[in-house]
C-alpha cells in the first residue's frame, strides 16, 4: 500500500510539472489536431530521418556498441522511435503522454547513456526534422511557423518531461548505486572481519588439543603424584619397620656378642682347667711310676722273703723238732710274703689300669684342649663377624632413619605436587570450558554477521557474491573447528567437495569466458579443492582420536583457506576494475535474466 501511494504521489508530481512545462513553453496552446497534421507532414520523412541519425550515431565509438554488435538493434530502435513521435503528436500531453517519456528516460539510464548525447540526439533529430517540415510549407509560412511551433513545442516537452525522469533515474541510480557500494562496502566490512574473528578459530583448536592434554596429563600425573604418596607412605613405613628391625636385629646381636663373650671365657676357663687337670694327671703319671719302682722292690723282696722263708723251711725240716717253730715262723714269713707278692701284684695291676686310664684322660684333655683352642679361635672369628656385622647392622639402621626422613619430605613435597597438578589440571579443565564458550560466543557473532550480510548480499552482483562466498567459506571452516573442540558434530562423510559447497556451485555456475580466464578466478579452484580434502582429513583424524594428524591436517586448512579467501580479494577487486563492465550489466534491471548464480 505505501509503494502505491508513492506511486500515486509520483504520478500527480509528474502531472502538475508536464503542464507547468507545457503552459511554460506553450505546448498546450495548440491542438491536439495541430499536432496530428503537422505529424502528416513530418511522418514521411521519419525514415530518412532515423536512418540519417542512427548512421550518425554507429560512427561514433561511445555510441555504436548500443545499437548491438553489429547493429542488429537498429530496426527496433527505429519502430520504437517512431512509435513514440507518433504517440507524441497524436495525443494530448496527459499523464500518460508524460508516462511515457518518463519510461524513455528511465531507458537511457539503463542504457548508461551520458545526458550530453541524451540532449544532442533530439538536436540532431530536431535539425532533421525541420527541413522536412520547411520542404513542405515553402510557399507558406505562417503555416510553416506554426508547424515549427508544435513541433519544437512537443519535442521539447517530450525532452524536458523525459529529461527530467532521466536526471530522476540517474539520481535514482547513483542512490541505488551509491547505496550498493555501500552495501557492497558494508559486506566486504563484514566479510574481513568475520575472516579476521574466525581466523582465530584454529588456534582455539590448538588452544582446546593443547588444554585438553594439559589436564589429561595433568590429571594422569596427579594420580600418579598421589599414588606416589601412597607408595613412599608405604616405603617410609616399611623403612621404619626395617629400621626398628635393625635395631632390634642389632641389639640381639650385640646380647649375642656378649653371650659368646661369656662362652669365650669359659671356654678360656675350660682350657685352662684342662690344662691344669693335664698337669695333675702328668704328676699322678710320676707318681704311678714311682709306686710302680717301689712295687718293683717290694716284689723283689716279697720274692726274696719267700725264698728265704723256702730256705727257711727247709733248714727247719732239717732240724727237726728243733726247728718245728722256726719252720712255723718260716711259714708265715711265707705266707706274708705270698700275700705280699699277691697284693703287690694287684697294685701293679691297678696301677696299670690306673695308667691306662690317665693315658686315656689325658688323651681326652688334650683333645679336649684342642676343641676348646679351635673353639676359642671359632668364637673369636665369630665375634669379629658379629661386631662386623653388627657395625653395618647399625649403618643400615641410621641409612633407614635417614631414608625414612627423606620420604617424610617427599611425602609433602609429592603432596604438594599432587595439589599443584590437580590445580593445573582444573584451570585447563576451566580453560576447555572457556574456549567451548567463546567458541559459543564466536558462533553467535557469526549468526549476527551471517543476518547482517543476508541484509547487504545482492544476488545479481558478483562482487557481492564474492564477499558473501568468503563468509561462507570461513563459515565452513569454523564448523570444522567447532567439531575438532566439542561443540558441533560434523562427519567426513558428510563433507561435500569442492563442487558442492555454496562457494563451489558459484564458482562453477560462472559461464562468462572473460571471468573464466581471469587468474584471480583460476587462483581459487586448487586451494579451495584443498580445503574440502584438508576438511575431511581432520575430521577422519579427528573420529580415531588422533590428536597430532588432526592438528597437522588443521594447519593444512587453515593454509589453503587463507589462499582461498586471498584469491576472491583479487576476484572480487577485478570486478571492481578490469571486469567492471561485466558487473554492471548484471547489476542493471535491463537484463531480463540479471543472471542469477545458480545454486545459491
Amino acid at each position: 500500500m505505501a509503494s502505491a501511494a508513492r506511486k500515486t504521489a509520483s504520478s500527480k508530481q509528474s502531472q502538475n510539472f508536464g503542464e507547468e512545462i507545457a503552459g511554460f513553453i506553450g505546448a498546450d496552446e495548440f491542438t491536439t489536431d495541430q499536432a496530428k497534421a503537422v505529424w502528416q507532414k513530418l511522418k514521411p520523412a521519419m525514415p530518412d530521418i532515423l536512418d540519417g541519425f542512427y548512421a550518425s550515431i554507429s560512427k561514433h565509438p561511445s555510441l555504436a556498441p548500443k545499437l548491438g554488435a553489429k547493429g542488429e538493434n537498429v530496426p527496433r530502435l527505429k519502430n520504437a522511435q517512431t512509435d513514440h513521435w507518433d504517440y507524441i503528436f497524436n495525443h494530448e500531453p496527459d499523464a500518460e503522454f508524460e508516462a511515457r517519456a518518463v519510461r524513455i528516460g528511465e531507458a537511457h539510464v539503463r542504457i548508461n547513456l551520458e545526458p550530453k548525447w541524451y540532449l544532442a540526439s533530439y538536436g540532431r533529430l530536431l535539425v532533421e526534422a525541420i527541413p522536412a517540415l520547411a520542404s513542405r510549407h515553402r510557399l507558406q509560412p505562417t503555416k510553416l511557423a506554426e508547424a515549427l511551433q508544435v513541433l519544437v513545442s512537443r519535442t521539447f516537452l517530450d525532452m524536458i518531461v523525459s529529461y527530467d525522469a532521466y536526471e530522476n533515474g540517474v539520481l535514482r541510480q547513483q542512490a541505488q548505486e551509491n547505496k550498493m557500494d555501500n552495501e557492497l562496502a558494508s559486506l566486504r566490512s563484514l566479510a574481513g572481519t568475520v575472516s579476521d574473528i574466525n581466523d582465530v578459530a584454529i588456534g582455539m583448536a590448538t588452544f582446546s588439543r593443547n588444554t585438553r592434554r594439559a589436564r589429561d596429563s595433568g590429571q594422569a600425573i596427579s594420580a600418579a603424584a598421589t599414588e606416589l604418596v601412597t607408595s613412599v607412605e608405604q616405603i617410609a613405613s616399611n623403612s621404619d619397620s626395617a629400621a626398628r628391625q635393625a635395631d632390634a636385629t642389632n641389639e640381639a646381636v650385640a646380647h649375642g656378642l656378649r653371650a659368646m663373650d661369656d662362652v669365650s671365657r669359659c671356654m678360656g676357663e675350660i682350657a685352662a682347667t684342662a690344662q691344669e687337670s693335664s698337669s695333675n694327671l702328668a704328676e699322678l703319671q710320676k707318681a704311678s711310676e714311682q709306686i710302680g719302682e717301689f712295687l718293683s722292690v717290694i716284689e723283689s723282696i716279697a720274692s726274696q722273703t719267700n725264698l728265704l722263708a723256702l730256705n727257711a723251711t727247709i733248714e727247719a725240716a732239717r732240724a727237726g723238732e728243733a726247728g718245728r717253730g722256726f719252720a712255723v715262723v718260716a711259714s708265715e714269713v711265707k705266707s706274708l710274703a705270698t700275700q705280699t707278692a699277691k697284693a703287690t701284684e694287684d697294685i701293679t695291676q691297678r696301677i696299670a689300669a690306673l695308667r691306662s686310664g690317665m693315658s686315656t684322660t689325658q688323651m681326652a684333655i688334650d683333645s679336649s684342649c684342642e676343641a676348646v683352642t679351635r673353639g676359642q679361635e671359632t668364637i673369636s672369628g665369630a665375634n669379629e663377624q658379629m661386631h662386623s656385622i653388627s657395625a653395618q647392622i647399625s649403618e643400615v639402621s641410621a641409612r633407614m632413619q635417614e631414608i625414612s626422613q627423606i620420604l617424610g619430605q617427599q611425602k609433602e613435597s609429592s603432596q604438594e605436587i599432587a595439589v599443584s597438578i590437580t590445580g593445573v589440571a582444573d584451570l585447563a579443565a576451566e580453560n576447555d570450558r572457556q574456549l567451548i564458550s567463546m567458541s559459543a560466543t564466536l558462533q553467535s557473532s557469526n549468526d549476527r554477521f551471517s543476518n547482517n550480510a543476508q541484509t547487504w548480499f545482492n544476488a545479481t552482483s558478483h562482487r557481492s557474491l564474492c564477499e558473501m562466498a568468503k563468509i561462507d567459506h570461513v563459515l565452513f571452516k569454523k564448523k570444522v573447528v567447532d567439531t575438532v573442540i566439542g561443540r558441533a558434530e560434523w562427519s567426513a562423510d558428510a563433507v561435500p567437495d569442492h563442487h558442492g559447497c555454496r562457494l563451489g556451485r558459484w564458482y562453477d555456475a560462472i559461464d562468462n569466458e572473460n571471468v573464466r580466464a581471469h587468474p584471480a578466478y583460476t587462483a581459487v579452484q586448487a586451494p579451495h579443492q584443498r580445503v574440502h580434502a584438508a576438511a575431511k582429513a581432520v575430521l577422519a583424524a579427528h573420529a580415531a582420536g588422533d590428536a597430532d594428524t588432526t592438528a597437522a591436517r588443521l594447519g593444512d586448512l587453515d593454509k589453503a583457506s587463507h589462499e582461498v579467501l586471498a584469491a576472491l580479494d583479487a576476484l572480487s577487486e577485478a570486478f571492481d576494475t578490469e571486469l567492471s563492465s561485466l558487473e554492471r550489466r548484471r547489476d542493471a534491471p535491463a537484463d531480463g535474466s540479471a543472471a542469477r548464480c545458480k545454486g545459491h
